[in-house]
């Protein structure tokens, strides 16, 4: 297997930090230089804390980059975002809101994110049922349209949306080509159940095309590599990536900014140093 330049941009530490040392080998063994650990923050959560990922990032700060994750349900407060950017989190991540994303009740959060360089990786759509959901879950709340909106309020700000937005994938795809800001992954049940030829046809613009991007790139510069996924998974998810580049065609070019550089844009803007490189 040719290794390429690769940051995952979508992981969880899980199922604790006892299993980084797993996540390290498959790491070495794909070239993933960089592996973003999200905390997860809602009503009852505990394996997917922000904890486990302050433990991952002390560990080995070489490789692990922290998204810290804001619980949605709580009185808002921006001074959250600033003691996650103390605590080494280059980013946040949020999910399972009680309102719509776009709700101006969320923007002092975004606000500073902008303000102090922190992207933001947002769950998108359907969502696992899970035991630990101490509130209502309403994944209309979740849609990636409500990103759009997120993206043209604070053009600075770097966003991440989960899954493509599934099964939302046109208003995903469509909000991405309008918004130089916004970016998505493909993580999840997608690869699997959807072909290249349904991916392909919603992800059509180039520069070259009549209907293009305001900032002219390709459909797939708004693409990222994420696994989202235990790490015995992650070369499984590698591997539809790349069955996915083969079977569209795309060049090798595109297949760098897929797996690399979409995501190192967002990270440099944040001060992470990629130049640091565990493999």
């Amino acid at each position: 297997m040719a290794k390429r330049r690769i940051i995952d941009a979508h992981s969880h530490i899980v199922p604790d930090v006892n299993a980084l040392p797993n996540f390290e080998r498959v790491c070495r063994k794909l070239g993933i230089e960089k592996i973003c650990f999200m905390g997860c923050e809602w009503p009852g959560v505990t394996d997917l804390s922000n904890e486990n990922v302050r433990k991952a990032m002390k560990r080995n700060p070489e490789l692990v980059v922290g998204f810290g994750g804001i619980n949605l349900w709580e009185e808002v407060d921006p001074n959250r975002v600033d003691r996650l950017r103390e605590e080494g989190f280059s980013g946040v991540k949020l999910i399972v809101p009680p309102l719509p994303y776009h709700a101006e009740e969320f923007y002092p959060y975004y606000e500073r994110c902008q303000e102090l360089k922190m992207p933001i990786c947002f769950h998108l759509g359907i969502i696992a049922r899970r035991r630990d959901f101490n509130c209502r879950i309403d994944c209309n709340l979740m849609r990636p349209v409500y990103l759009d909106t997120i993206a043209r309020d604070f053009p600075d700000l770097y966003i991440w949306g989960a899954h493509l937005g599934n099964p939302w994938y046109e208003e995903a795809t469509m909000s991405c080509r309008w918004n130089p800001n916004l970016f998505f992954d493909l993580s999840g049940s997608t690869l699997k159940k959807k072909s290249p030829q349904f991916l392909g046809e919603l992800l059509w613009w180039t520069p070259e095309t009549f209907y293009r991007s305001p900032d002219g790139t390709s459909a797939w510069q708004k693409i990222l590599f994420g696994s989202d996924v235990a790490s015995e998974a992650i070369p499984d998810v590698y591997n539809d990536y790349e069955n996915l580049i083969a079977a569209l065609g795309l060049s090798e070019e595109i297949a760098h900014f897929i797996f690399y550089e979409n995501a190192a844009r967002a990270l440099r803007w944040a001060g992470v140093d990629l130049s640091l490189i565990h493999i």
